[in-house]
């Protein structure tokens, strides 16, 4: 289930003053609000209980009583686990942390990834021969497990991260290509500046990026949407849960495509395992 009390802690700057002010209440107090009426709110923050009911429903379409029933189901959590990274967490506090924004991060990529666009990204993967996937940095290993996966089903995919050299082969197949563009932001230069030489040469673009009004998001012909709203904006040395939440909209599109036809895949994965294990056995 989406964590209500975290959900709140991430949509805190794009609240109203009012807002605000219930949300910090809500956050700092959620066992003592389950058992609360909304009059009982309005005195305590003080506020108005039209401002409740709209906050509410901000988080829980059904109104305050829902969000109560919600926020009851978190009441005996620790509530460390919504906090940033802290210099004093020990091994254990870091593991519920990373579990508890991963498991988020996943649920909410599975509410915000549409079905819609999955099925056309396997309807552009099933009528190319070729795909080029592309990523810089972080983006790039997501890429580079788009085409490992690939690769054991039959499926010619090829990746680099020089964009010259990227951009030489796409033109090279064309015809027959299509392209998938990773980008977290959606705004990479490089990644921009490939997806305006598919476009030119109506090559089909698949996009996988947590921003939907981005430059790329708006260039794709289909756009996979992420969450990246767990990423710890403060101290983001390396991508974390949106590595994680890339990596799976990657699994998501490999076994649609996959079951399209399953026989001949398993085959296939059957296949590359025997090789394997015939021709690159471990030395005793």
């Amino acid at each position: 289930m989406e964590s209500l009390i975290f959900s709140i802690k991430q949509k805190l700057p794009e609240l109203t003053k009012t807002e605000q002010k219930i949300a910090h209440y809500v956050i700092d107090n959620p066992a003592k609000v389950i058992s609360m009426s909304v009059q009982e709110l309005v005195s305590a923050i003080p506020t108005s209980s039209a401002s409740i009911v709209r906050f509410a429903k901000i988080f829980c379409p059904n109104g305050f009583a829902d969000f109560k029933l919600k926020l009851s189901a978190e009441s005996e959590l620790n509530q460390k686990i919504y906090d940033e990274l802290d210099p004093k967490d020990s091994i254990d506090d870091l593991k519920d942390k990373l579990s508890f924004r991963i498991n988020q991060t996943l649920i909410r990529t599975n509410s915000i990834l549409d079905d819609a666009s999955l099925t056309q990204a396997i309807q552009i993967l099933s009528q190319k021969e070729t795909i080029v996937s592309f990523g810089i940095g972080a983006s790039h290993l997501v890429a580079e497990d788009f085409q490992q996966k690939f690769f054991r089903i039959g499926k010619t995919v090829i990746t680099n991260n020089d964009v010259h050299v990227i951009s030489t082969i796409l033109l090279a197949k064309k015809e027959q290509a299509a392209v998938l563009i990773v980008s977290n932001s959606g705004e990479t230069k490089e990644a921009i500046n490939l997806a305006r030489l598919a476009k030119q040469n109506k090559i089909p673009i698949i996009v996988l990026t947590h921003k939907n009004e981005s430059v790329l998001a708006k260039m794709s012909d289909v756009v996979l949407i992420h969450d990246d709203s767990t990423e710890n904006s403060s101290l983001r040395s390396a991508a974390t849960t949106s590595l994680i939440a890339q990596f799976y909209a990657i699994d998501l599109l490999y076994y649609s495509y996959f079951k399209l036809d399953f026989s001949k895949h398993v085959k296939e994965i059957i296949s590359s395992q025997k090789f394997i294990a015939k021709n690159f056995k471990e030395e005793e």
